[in-house]
């Protein structure tokens, strides 16, 4: 279970992701099983991530990291298809339908508008759209949850777009860097506190065109956090 909170600063994206993997058994019963996951994952041209079923991230992940794409088509069009086999092999599970709508996938990549470089933050949730994907413009933020309610995501998401709407036109690229991550942490903790599908730590990525900065295992109360840039690194 996750919790991914992403902010389009302009000249940047920011992404926080958790470190929790839950595992939930026949009755339903979540179980943590560990907080080392590294749920942002490199890829040629930025990052990519998501939230839900392991069974369903995994396969995107690896693949557009190992192999890239040539358009974001590209990775809905795996998404759809993941879903579909995913659906199929477990057609009898009572979780199925809860799955698919808990699952979500986003990425990073970078284009071109009016001459300009820019970085683009697309995603794919079930119920923002079906069989399509969407993109978060500058200035917005996003919560990705999954493993507690939709409730208390909008209520974060809700937080978090107070403090960029406030800041983004009157700080420093640096300013408001600082300001948004350090929020994101105490936002993830506050998360973690009431759902045991959550941990306290988080890695931060920042993401500039095909640029991606981390700070792994960050929490909040960090006197200064330190990024280093992040690998790209493909199975052998």
């Amino acid at each position: 279970m996750t919790c991914i909170l992403v902010a389009h600063l302009g000249d940047e994206v920011i992404i926080a992701a958790d470190k929790r993997v839950t595992e939930i058994n026949q009755d339903g019963v979540k179980i943590p099983c560990g907080d080392n996951e590294e749920k942002i994952v490199r890829t040629k041209v930025g990052v990519i991530t998501g939230a839900g079923s392991l069974a369903m991230l995994d396969p995107v992940k690896s693949f557009v990291r190992d192999h890239g794409f040539k358009s974001p088509d590209d990775v809905l069009d795996l998404i759809l298809r993941t879903r579909d086999s995913f659906s199929k092999f477990y057609a009898e599970s009572p979780r199925l339908q809860a799955d698919l709508a808990e699952t979500s996938w986003m990425f990073t990549y970078p284009t071109v508008v009016d001459d300009q470089s820019v970085t683009r933050f697309a995603y794919y949730h079930h119920q923002h759209g079906a069989d399509s994907l969407r993109r978060l413009d500058v200035g917005r933020v996003m919560c990705f949850p999954s493993g507690f309610s939709l409730e208390q995501a909008q209520e974060l998401q809700g937080k978090l777009q107070d403090v960029v709407t406030a800041s983004i036109n009157s700080l420093s690229t640096d300013q408001l860097r600082e300001v948004v991550v350090t929020y994101m942490l105490t936002l993830i903790s506050e998360v973690s506190a009431i759902s045991e599908t959550v941990s306290s730590t988080c890695d931060v990525a920042l993401v500039d065109g095909k640029e991606v900065m981390v700070a792994m295992s960050a929490r909040t109360g960090d006197l200064a956090l330190t990024f280093a840039p992040m690998a790209h690194q493909v199975a052998g």
